[in-house]
């Protein structure tokens, strides 16, 4: 039996890439980037910074090609260094005392609702609320309800405890839940 196409053709693409071939890897990078800019977008809250931390992604994927061993490897990779890379940048901020802009959700391809379902308000309000989440219960929030990651992935990609992804998931629902039905406690 023949693998998909698509799956064949992803093997294959990767398989140049890692052999040198630039336009291979200008592919990779094509079919993968708004992914990794809308999470990037999505946790940083700016489009300056997550530009510059995709762009970082890739560029530390080239140096690294070696080692991905498969096309689901790769995105796996990807997701896992640009949610790392955006979470030491909030640390960083935070450190610096710098305040999380607020830009709109839509920004990101990946973001936006099927028209008929967009509300932009209550995702602008969402978006914001998101922003005031600790790093990684971002993070978390992210890749479960943006990247439609399970638990078990999302501990895989950001390195941490399934108690612990569980856990930012139930604290940071609850805490949504109260902020949308208008009470004003911290996160």
């Amino acid at each position: 039996m023949n693998p998909p196409a698509g799956l064949a053709s992803e093997d294959s693409v990767l398989q140049l890439a890692q052999s040198g071939d630039r336009l291979a890897f200008r592919q990779l990078v094509e079919q993968h980037q708004a992914r990794v800019f809308g999470v990037a977008l999505r946790l940083v809250g700016r489009r300056a910074d997550a530009e510059e931390l995709a762009q970082d992604a890739f560029v530390q994927l080239h140096g690294s090609l070696a080692r991905i061993e498969s096309p689901a490897h790769l995105t796996h990779w990807l997701l896992r260094t640009v949610a790392h890379r955006s979470i030491d940048r909030l640390r960083q901020q935070a450190r610096q005392g710098r305040q999380l802009p607020l830009e709109a959700l839509g920004e990101s391809p990946q973001a936006e609702a099927p028209e008929s379902a967009h509300d932009p308000v209550a995702a602008a309000e969402l978006h914001r609320f998101l922003l005031q989440l600790q790093p990684d219960a971002r993070a978390v929030m992210i890749l479960r309800y943006q990247e439609d990651l399970d638990p078990t992935d999302i501990a895989a990609v950001l390195d941490m405890p399934l108690p612990t992804v569980k856990s930012h998931l139930r604290r940071s629902l609850e805490w949504l839940r109260t902020q949308c039905a208008g009470e004003t406690h911290g996160p």
